[in-house]
């Protein structure tokens, strides 16, 4: 507990073992390695402002994958969703107003 990440990687470095430091969020997000994969994107979400996503990990030599889209706000596909799955209009306002969906 009293050595740093590291003194750790330092002393298993050479030794013969797969080791790797376990990094929390913020270290992760700002690792060179992440920054090189292009791991962090930037976006623009409409109620949020500019909010920091994990980008795929997978790369390809032809595609590239993108975040197409910010997350969702909670509830805004509601009703695209249960429409889908053959509910009415006034089915979808009774769960709304009963609380069981957003």
């Amino acid at each position: 507990m009293t050595m740093t990440t590291q003194e750790w990687l330092d002393i298993f470095e050479g030794r013969g073992m797969p080791y790797a430091a376990v990094n929390d969020v913020l270290t992760t997000l700002t690792h060179e390695h992440t920054q090189a994969r292009n791991m962090v994107v930037e976006v623009d979400h409409s109620e949020c402002g500019p909010i920091k996503l994990v980008n795929s990990p997978v790369k390809y030599s032809d595609t590239k994958p993108r975040i197409r889209s910010p997350p969702p706000t909670l509830g805004q596909h509601t009703d695209e969703v249960l429409k889908g799955i053959g509910l009415g209009k006034k089915e979808i306002e009774e769960l709304r107003e009963s609380g069981v969906v957003a």
